[in-house]
């Protein structure tokens, strides 16, 4: 049993990893769709894809469906917040001008907000040292990405919308711990995104005509979001929330700045100084402080 429990805890830390590095990406692979495409017309296309996608995978993986509509209800709900809203504040956001730096270090914001709605509202206990690395983090977030978050009026839309998406992505990842835990990631994923293109139609009445103009930076920018952000980060977070709990979980949120800083470094050449290496470090730390537990041993 020790055995296994071992096994499981090193899965949860390797899946972490790759879950930072994928959903950081995805904050850069936005905005290089962004010159060819509004943020509606961006999230719709992606939504289809993911449909045909996820559907594919249900079939060929034989996926349970939701037993009755109430299933179903609650799966569209979760991904209305999870999915839809939380990538039309962000998305639009950074097509505004805010750095995607900046807008993940508005998501990174999420422990606290997760924290405090589960210890409110579900009685979860949380230790001293975990608030404690929930704040270290916080610290090392602003460090990496501080220089970037120019909290201007020329910015003040942009920076709302970025909030809009981290109570969204917050709101969606408690409410999916709670009602859909039993949910299938793939035919479950259908259901989101199917959802997630319902609402992009539905706004475009309003705000405005769904352009696009097919590229191959486009082309490119829409299969890193369905395959690798889609399908891959989002199954991620999904397994994750599963077997953890919801602060634990969403602590990783501290480290996806530093990865989007990162990854700017290579695709967007922008460059990393010293304060923001430091910032890194201490993010890591803070991660550590609220995900892994430390036992003393005794010397015979």
């Amino acid at each position: 049993m020790l055995q296994f429990n071992n096994n499981e805890k090193t899965s949860t830390v390797i899946l972490s990893v790759l879950f930072i590095i994928l959903y950081g990406s995805g904050f850069v692979a936005v905005k290089l769709g962004f010159p060819f495409a509004s943020p509606l017309a961006l999230l719709l296309y992606r939504s289809l894809i993911s449909a045909v996608m996820f559907l594919v995978l249900a079939w060929i993986m034989k996926a349970q469906w939701p037993e009755n509509w109430r299933q179903v209800g609650h799966i569209a709900v979760s991904g209305f917040f999870l999915i839809a809203l939380f990538c039309i504040g962000t998305w639009i956001s950074i097509d505004m001008g805010v750095p995607p730096a900046t807008s993940a270090l508005i998501i990174a914001l999420q422990p606290l907000m997760v924290s405090l709605a589960s210890h409110f509202l579900f009685k979860n206990a949380i230790t001293a040292k975990q608030w404690l690395g929930l704040m270290i983090g916080l610290i090392g977030v602003i460090l990496v990405v501080g220089e970037q978050a120019s909290f201007n009026k020329a910015y003040l839309i942009g920076i709302l919308m970025s909030f809009l998406g981290l109570f969204s992505l917050t709101i969606g990842s408690l409410y999916q711990k709670r009602y859909c835990a039993k949910m299938n990631i793939f035919s479950g994923g259908v259901i989101q995104a199917i959802t997630t293109g319902i609402v992009c139609l539905i706004l475009s009445l309003w705000f405005g005509p769904l352009t696009i103009h097919w590229t191959g930076q486009l082309i490119f920018s829409l299969f890193w979001m369905c395959i690798i952000v889609s399908l891959g980060a989002i199954s991620l977070l999904y397994i994750l929330l599963k077997r953890g709990e919801s602060h634990k979980v969403a602590s990783l949120f501290y480290l996806i700045p530093a990865t989007t800083a990162l990854i700017s470094y290579f695709v967007f050449h922008t460059t990393l100084d010293e304060i923001q290496m430091t910032g890194m470090i201490v993010a890591t730390l803070g991660v550590g402080l609220v995900n892994f537990k430390f036992q003393r041993k005794r010397l015979l």
